[in-house]
């Protein structure tokens, strides 16, 4: 990808009969000097080792060499193997060859400045190197296929001028409503079963059934029940719709792409959410497609993805919903509202999905990473510097088949929880520098507490699990701790090294002490270090009775973690911080640095 690369390292059959051989990697620039060493790569089969390189330039040649090391000796005991590919340039789109202008009202198929046609004639026209730019306005529009791919160097470009360039799924008809008594009134509708019914901007909660339309459920919350055509609403105070501003879904998707090499920049997407499964762009084997600098607003969810599509890159995006309010309770039981801005559907066997500098709030998750099966070696995903907040359930959820996924730079606040990692099915998943506050926000009848990484699930075990350099304040709530493991759950290897566990009563919670984890060098903040579920005095007051008792943390620390200005979200080790200088090395993950050596958390202190 454009600053990470994926190593895979297949042993020959029978080599390793055993199973204990381990698998380094180095790598440099191609042809520049000393090799450095990586992390080392994870056994995920017999046959396979699987790990990545960070931190690496776009654009850039390296040469890579494995060295397996077999206390048995030959046959692979024998030196490195290497090989030399090319991380991803960063994208630059080139100027059009020409320009389709298109406006709401455009009609005819000269497609100028002059005389704008319609999206739908523009997308008829539309061949590599073109650039389909959109006037200002509200396009009604939906269900759009690309009848053709661009190239990599001629891709074909949807630009919008942002918010002011707005596709809508929504049916703009001004709807006549009746009243059915109880503040419920109804009316009939263009498209069944619509899923995204908003009132004057707020979007409307979906009731499964009529009974509880009416009584607006368990906590009142306004909204709607579909039966087909047959639309029925019930607003705060049971005024009539007539008085608001009614958007009601028409459409299941904006663009549906199956093609390559496409570009939507400065698009804004909204009411996209008829039936189920619904999405603004869904990109069905579409591969090499750009989505830059789009507002996705009120919709099912923003971008799927599906099938064979690779190398997409989401970036600069905002993607935002109105649910934050809801219940956790309701929409568990509504179910559908869940995925977020971006979904990942099952399967997607494509590789290189790039997930960066996103924001995502006021909706249930945020977004998604991994599907539930893939029939790829390795995921490849990467997930970098997006933003969350808001969030009702995860900040981000990498839950299914979850194998060579990295996640680092991302910030999460006010939020249930910060990471799902619940499970990651063959892994590895790294997390690296990411930054988690206010956990346990949200409405819930539980008040359920903050997980800031989520591990627990009942189903398939999850693979190895790295956790670096981390920074988590979770003391928004009296009952969070730090990091909580709960049951039920299970994975090959859960190992943090370097991380900020900050919590309101406990530096580290472990409910689940039977599951294999290697915790050290990281720095825990709480009224007390630890509680662990199987011993008999189950609180552990300070580090060394935590270390003791649980063989974690033996060169950790206890101590208020002194940053800058916590209270107003700044979480940059203070100069006199016990972060500063204090981090273990680790070959591959930290070899960059200011000071003596690397500082625990998130940030170095500069």
């Amino acid at each position: 990808t454009f600053e990470a690369m994926g190593v895979i390292a297949t042993l020959p059959a029978g080599s390793d009969s055993n199973n204990n051989a381990v698998a380094h990697v180095e790598y440099r620039v191609t042809g520049a000097g000393q090799f450095q060493a990586g992390f080392p790569l994870t056994r995920v089969a017999a046959d396979r080792f699987v790990g990545s390189l960070f931190s690496l330039t776009p654009g850039t040649s390296y040469d890579v060499r494995v060295w397996y090391v077999d206390p048995d000796g030959a046959p692979l005991d024998t030196g490195w193997i290497m090989t030399t590919s090319a991380t991803r340039a960063e994208l630059q789109l080139p100027a059009p060859t020409r320009q389709l202008r298109v406006a709401p009202a455009g009609s005819g198929t000269a497609c100028s400045t002059q005389t704008p046609c319609a999206v739908s004639e523009a997308l008829g026209q539309a061949k590599a190197g073109d650039e389909v730019s959109f006037a200002d306005g509200t396009y009604y529009v939906g269900e759009l296929t690309l009848p053709r791919s661009g190239t990599a160097t001629a891709p074909i470009v949807f630009r919008g001028r942002g918010l002011s360039t707005i596709l809508d799924g929504a049916d703009p008809s001004t709807f006549t409503w009746t009243a059915q008594g109880g503040g419920v009134f109804s009316t009939t509708v263009t498209a069944a079963d619509p899923h995204m019914v908003t009132a004057d901007d707020a979007e409307l909660f979906p009731y499964t059934s009529a009974a509880d339309l009416g009584t607006l459920g368990t906590h009142g919350t306004p909204g709607f029940y579909a039966a087909g055509t047959s639309l029925s609403l019930h607003l705060a105070g049971g005024v009539s719709p007539a008085t608001a501003q009614i958007r009601v879904s028409r459409y299941n998707d904006a663009f549906y792409v199956g093609q390559s090499n496409v570009a939507f920049v400065d698009l804004t997407f909204k009411h996209y959410g008829l039936g189920e499964d619904a999405k603004a762009i869904y990109l069905r084997d579409g591969s090499d497609v750009l989505i830059q600098g789009c507002h996705f607003i009120s919709n099912d969810v923003g971008v799927g993805i599906k099938g064979a599509a690779s190398r997409n890159v989401i970036q600069d995006n905002e993607f935002a919903n109105t649910e934050f309010d809801w219940y956790w309770e309701d929409i568990k039981g509504v179910g559908g509202i869940e995925p977020g801005g971006v979904s990942f559907y099952s399967p997607v066997d494509g590789r290189g999905n790039i997930i960066r500098r996103n924001t995502f709030h006021d909706s249930f998750d945020g977004f998604g990473a991994c599907p539930e099966s893939s029939a790829a070696t390795t995921n490849e995903t990467d997930v970098y510097q997006n933003t969350g907040y808001n969030l009702g359930d995860d900040g981000m959820e990498t839950d299914g088949r979850c194998a060579n996924v990295r996640i680092w730079g991302n910030t999460f606040h006010d939020t249930l929880s910060g990471i799902s990692l619940a499970p990651v099915v063959g892994g590895p998943v790294y997390a690296l520098r990411n930054v988690i506050y206010r956990t346990g926000a949200g409405r819930s009848d539980a008040a359920y507490a903050g997980i800031p990484f989520k591990l627990n699930v009942d189903g398939e075990a999850s693979g190895a699990i790295y956790l670096f350099h981390n920074t988590v304040d979770a003391s928004f709530r009296a009952d969070n701790a730090g990091f909580r493991l709960l049951t039920p759950g299970s994975w090959q290897l859960l190992y943090a090294r370097n991380n900020v566990w900050v919590g309101s009563n406990y530096g580290f919670e472990n409910s689940n002490p039977s599951e294999p984890i290697d915790f050290d060098y990281d720095l825990l903040w709480a009224p007390e270090a630890g509680w662990w579920s199987n011993l008999s005095d189950r609180h552990l007051q300070l580090l060394p009775e935590l270390t003791t008792q649980t063989g974690q943390e033996a060169h950790g620390f206890f101590a208020s973690p002194g940053f800058t200005d916590a209270a107003n979200a700044s979480f940059t080790p203070s100069a006199t911080s016990p972060l500063v200088d204090n981090a273990l090395r680790i070959s591959g993950i930290n070899d960059t640095f200011s000071g003596c050596a690397p500082d625990i958390g998130a940030l170095e202190q500069p």
